[in-house]
């Protein structure tokens, strides 16, 4: 099975293009539901339905999210269609399953409030500094904080170029603190345009996903709320919305490929709206 785990990802890459990171989200995905049903990993035509639920009921039964368990499910569902197609296996096993419903849920914010009391607190490391505004101010993904560098970064014109998703390059403007945050974190470093922006202290080796979240949740921790390097990037759109962006500028921004994902900010921005009239008006 593994083998076969391997010439799918193989295919993923050569013919649909997918990014890096997707692949090892496919992989692990499939790594993890393989190795659940270890007895199977040499007869790939054994897995059935049967097998399929005990998985699921296994994510269910380590809590967690109905969002993980679809991506799960979507993963595995990629990986034995692809192999009924290439005559592998006779049947898919994930044809005739159930998942649950996807919830809409809104994006979890932070209050300009929140943001003040980060951006200005002594505990926070100029290193974290500039995770933070890169995150918040830029709006970037994690992926997209990690693979910029230094060269991206253009404090004369005040503006970084950042490439995400599917290769889509986008110029992102800087504002007055992102400028003298990144401007005090130059000063001391002799480093090259090629060089990344973030790395580790002393050591010149980059950061990795994990210390990104650990260092977030610290952060997190020290305002009293639960959040992930992603809820940078909804403050990002959300505070743009709040004081009258337009919602195509706030797509480029984001590099959105399609306006529609941007729209659920609008949702976040109306509940804010809603939240601040009943605050003036409810007795």
């Amino acid at each position: 099975m593994y083998l076969l785990l391997s010439e799918y990802i193989s295919h993923l890459a050569d013919e649909r293009g997918c990014s890096p990171l997707t692949l090892e989200a496919y992989e692990r995905d499939i790594d993890e539901f393989l190795e659940f049903h270890e007895e199977y990993q040499s007869r790939p035509g054994r897995i059935s339905s049967r097998q399929i639920n005990q998985f699921l009921a296994h994510l269910r039964k380590k809590n967690n999210a109905t969002s993980t368990i679809l991506r799960k499910a979507s993963s595995i569902r990629g990986f034995y269609g692809w192999m009924q197609e290439k005559g592998y296996i006779a049947e898919n096993p994930m044809a005739l399953i159930e998942l649950p419903r996807r919830t809409k849920t809104l994006p979890k914010v932070l209050t300009v409030n929140d943001m003040n009391r980060i951006l200005r607190s002594d505990r926070l490391s100029i290193q974290d500094k500039v995770i933070v505004e890169l995150l918040y101010a830029c709006g970037l993904r994690v992926s997209e904080l990690l693979s910029l560098t230094v060269g991206n970064i253009d404090l004369d014109g005040g503006y970084l170029r950042c490439l995400g998703k599917g290769g889509k390059e986008r110029l992102i403007p800087l504002g007055d603190v992102s400028m003298d945050v990144l401007q005090g974190y130059f000063a001391d470093r002799a480093a090259k345009p090629e060089d990344l922006v973030l790395t580790q202290d002393l050591l010149n080796a980059p950061l990795s996903r994990k210390e990104i979240w650990e260092r977030v949740k610290a952060i997190g921790n020290f305002i009293g709320r639960d959040i992930s390097p992603h809820t940078f990037r909804h403050s990002f759109a959300t505070h743009l919305l709040e004081n009258g962006a337009d919602l195509r500028v706030v797509q480029e921004l984001l590099g959105h490929s399609d306006i529609a994902t941007t729209q659920v900010y609008t949702h976040v921005s109306k509940k804010h709206a809603r939240q601040i009239h009943r605050d003036v008006f409810d007795r």
